[in-house]
């Protein structure tokens, strides 16, 4: 009698100990599986963000920007054609004065 629950609480502790064992895996595998999905959306946004930066950097053409300041200025003193055609990236947003509004700091 005492052999048998012996046996049986030591078949208790081990099925414990693979139950344990096999929730630990499951929960590493799926962080696992979680890692990648993040990772791959890490290599997305830093397409993305690649992208958004050259963008930026045309936009920031300084070339660019002095021949939209020379045709505004044009169209300004009654020229009715520009110098040039639409600029690349420029859209369908007119173009904005390039004007310094602030304000001068006070003595």
């Amino acid at each position: 009698m005492r052999l048998c629950v012996r046996l049986a609480i030591l078949a208790a502790m081990l099925i414990g100990l693979a139950m344990g064992l096999i929730y630990l895996r499951t929960d590493t595998s799926q962080a696992g599986h979680r890692l990648h999905h993040l990772f791959g959306q890490k290599r997305a946004i830093e397409k993305t963000c690649c992208r958004l930066e050259i963008s930026v950097a045309g936009l920031k053409n300084q070339e660019r920007l002095r021949q939209q300041a020379t045709e505004l200025l044009r169209a300004d003193d009654g020229g009715d054609q520009p110098a040039a055609g639409p600029h690349p990236g420029a859209g369908s947003r007119p173009p904005a004065l390039l004007v310094n509004r602030n304000k001068p700091p006070s003595p």
